[in-house]
């Protein structure tokens, strides 16, 4: 599976001996499109089950089009059309969804790449006509963002090297302590400002017994860089994502010599890095051609997930940024100027990742709606049929503060037999029984506890970023759904619950991608102005009142 350029043909991203400082490029190659068309972007979002491609319909308001028809460049002036009060909107549209599956290959679990990179060039094609269909002129960019860690190998000649072995794979289960043993976690930590998960990048690395025999001009390519390279031919590094290697320099656009050799690599091993908002290339003309979409430019956007899904929250632009990415799990923190590098961020489990526009997101990783779906997936197994909004209504109504557990506890991370475990585990803190009985009761436990852990987490995120608590949350995600935890986690914190969107990773990438075009100002919080212009936003606030706050 090879795109054409090899490793040595592809130009430099970085300037300055050392690579620290980054070259913007133009977003060169956008259609022109007439000025009543409306500007089609598409999102490729590849989640570890599964994935989508999706078109956002930017509808600008006249003043915030730009006088070359909406084609820009990436690496415009923050002062530029500061006088804008308005980005107009946003609407969402899925073109083309599909599986992600993992299959066991060599010996190990992998992604099947290629059975993905097939649904992505469905996907494009689908994204053309549902752009025409709703009457903009193709889509005129793309951008690529998926899960973290996880990585191909890339030869010089451009074929992938083996599998892109996932992170569950146990190939890992020993790798952070043998690395310790030539830089300790403390030290790790205060390198990169990055957690010690066993999955890292770092720790793949150091056991992928592949690099010993691979060609000179072989590169790692993080899984989105992998279909950005794909498109293009461009082998980049984005950097959101290689902040969740463990190997890149906190607060530095460079890697960590200490820890490249403490994985047995190389820079080299690595390609160029770029920044969120410049563009990777333009897709391959044959390419282009077979899908029957235009040789428009693919931009590197947050190409990790959760970076995408932060920069879609719709805060107000002098708002402080405390967050809540919902769904299985969810990473709760602070979006900060700086990392925080303490031994004490680092005992409590924070971690520090590269976010758009020169933020980090400060956050740690709990449980989330995972207790829920598993304990649905226990009762359905027993027969019953569960509907997700009856048994939350049901566990709104049942009477509250009965029962607790600790939902961090490492006994629920496996899967199976969730609800018993629960039950086996919640404490009573008031009434009569003994334990929970009802899966009305189980759920609201679940909840009443989740509530709880995320207000003491993000208590601690903000005494360790010496931040006061912020007036309210953000939730996005698919857990921005359930209004019962969204109100518990209000009255937990004494603060507002701001939910939605519930698309946010898909708005993050395209409204990026929208902005470097030149369609929205580039100046600070016109991205987030677009999404709260174009999304419906519910705000809970704390003692149970709710409000909506349609676009």
């Amino acid at each position: 599976m090879s795109p054409g350029p090899a490793a040595d043909g592809s130009r430099p991203q970085a300037d300055g001996a050392d690579g620290a400082r980054l070259r913007a490029e133009g977003a060169d190659g956008a259609r022109p499109r007439a000025d009543d068309r409306p500007l089609a972007v598409a999102a490729i979002d590849l989640g570890a089950t599964s994935g989508r491609v999706m078109v956002g319909l930017l509808h600008p308001s006249p003043s915030a089009a730009t006088d070359d028809g909406g084609r820009g460049d990436c690496g415009r002036g923050d002062d530029d059309n500061d006088n804008d009060d308005q980005t107009g909107r946003l609407d969402l549209h899925a073109a083309h969804r599909f599986e992600n599956r993992l299959e066991r290959r060599d010996g190990h679990l992998s992604w099947d790449i290629d059975a993905l990179w097939e649904q992505v060039r469905q996907g494009l094609t689908a994204a053309e006509r549902l752009a025409r269909d709703l009457g903009a002129d193709g889509i005129a960019s793309i951008g690529v963002d998926s899960w973290a860690v996880d990585y191909a190998l890339v030869g010089p000649d451009g074929e992938r090297i083996g599998e892109v072995i996932a992170y569950r794979d146990d190939r890992t289960d020993s790798a952070a302590e043998s690395v310790a043993r030539r830089v300790d976690v403390g030290r790790q930590f205060a390198l990169t400002g990055i957690a010690q998960q066993p999955f890292n990048t770092l720790y793949q690395l150091a056991v992928d017994d592949r690099l010993a025999n691979a060609p000179d001009g072989t590169q790692a390519l993080l899984v989105p860089d992998l279909l950005s390279f794909l498109l293009t031919g461009e082998r980049r590094t984005e950097l959101t994502n290689a902040s969740t290697t463990g190997m890149l320099a906190a607060g530095e656009n460079a890697w960590s010599p200490e820890l490249l050799g403490a994985a047995g690599v190389t820079k080299e091993q690595f390609a160029p890095l770029v920044r969120p908002g410049e563009r990777v290339g333009t897709v391959r003309s044959d390419l282009a051609r077979e899908l029957g979409i235009g040789e428009v430019p693919v931009i590197a956007v947050g190409s990790h997930d959760t970076a995408s899904a932060v920069l879609a929250v719709p805060a107000a632009e002098d708002d402080p940024v405390a967050f809540i990415s919902s769904g299985t799990w969810s990473l709760i923190g602070l979006e900060l100027e700086s990392p925080v590098l303490t031994e004490a961020a680092r005992g409590a489990g924070f971690t520090n990742e590269r976010g758009v526009d020169s933020t980090f997101r400060f956050l740690k990783n709990v449980a989330g709606m995972w207790l829920v779906s598993e304990s649905i997936a226990q009762w359905e197994e027993s027969g019953a049929r569960i509907d997700l909004d009856d048994l939350l209504a049901a566990a709104a109504a049942v009477p509250g503060d009965r029962f607790r557990i600790d939902p961090t506890d490492p006994c629920f991370l496996a899967p199976g037999r969730m609800a018993d475990r629960v039950a086996d585990a919640a404490r009573v803190i008031g009434g009569d029984e003994e334990r929970p009985r009802t899966p009305a009761q189980l759920v609201r436990c679940i909840l009443e506890s989740l509530a709880e852990t995320y207000r003491d987490e993000l208590h601690a995120a903000c005494r360790l970023a010496r931040r006061p608590l912020p007036e309210r949350l953000h939730v996005v995600g698919g857990g921005s759904r359930n209004r019962l935890l969204n109100q518990l986690t209000a009255d937990a914190l004494g603060i507002e619950v701001v939910a939605g969107p519930m698309e946010a990773t898909a708005l993050g990438n395209l409204t990026l991608q929208a902005r470097a075009l030149g369609a929205i100002p580039h100046r600070p919080g016109s991205i987030r102005e677009l999404v709260r212009a174009s999304v419906e936003l519910e705000v809970f606030a704390h003692g149970g009142t709710s409000a909506s706050s349609a676009r």
